[in-house]
């Protein structure tokens, strides 16, 4: 059973590795980090942990406050973040508005997250 809180977090079961400021998406009633631009993740690990262990995610949408989100590129500050952890482009889903930039891949950086994904039109920032 899922742990419950009022700040927007829920501690799930991670279906592998995940690291903390991971993006997840359920997998056969488990957490595990997104790998495409279009995955339909559900939140951001606030914690690391291996297979089969609890880790507690930032629901999207629901999270009170910014969380640290895992870049796996160099991000802009106020671009948009897709499910990978990269700069989103057209056609990739959102997830997050990075409110710090990210030089490389393993960053972390701030970042306010966004309403369940959506997939993006033309824009990719916030400003746009």
């Amino acid at each position: 059973m899922n742990k419950r809180s009022e700040n927007g977090n829920i501690t799930y079961t991670a279906g592998g590795t995940i690291a903390k400021g991971d993006i997840v998406k359920f997998s056969s009633g488990k957490v595990v980090t997104c790998t495409g631009d279009t995955d339909s993740a559900i939140g951001v690990a606030l914690d690391g942990a291996v297979n089969g262990a609890n880790v507690p995610v930032a629901i999207l949408g629901a999270f009170t406050g910014t969380c640290p989100v895992k870049a796996t590129e160099a991000v802009s500050a106020g671009a948009l973040v897709n499910p990978t952890g990269g700069a989103a482009a057209k056609g990739d889903k959102c997830v997050a508005l990075a409110l710090d930039a990210a030089t490389a891949s393993g960053d972390m950086i701030e970042c306010a997250l966004c309403v369940p994904s959506y997939a993006l039109d033309n824009d990719t920032t916030a400003a746009g």
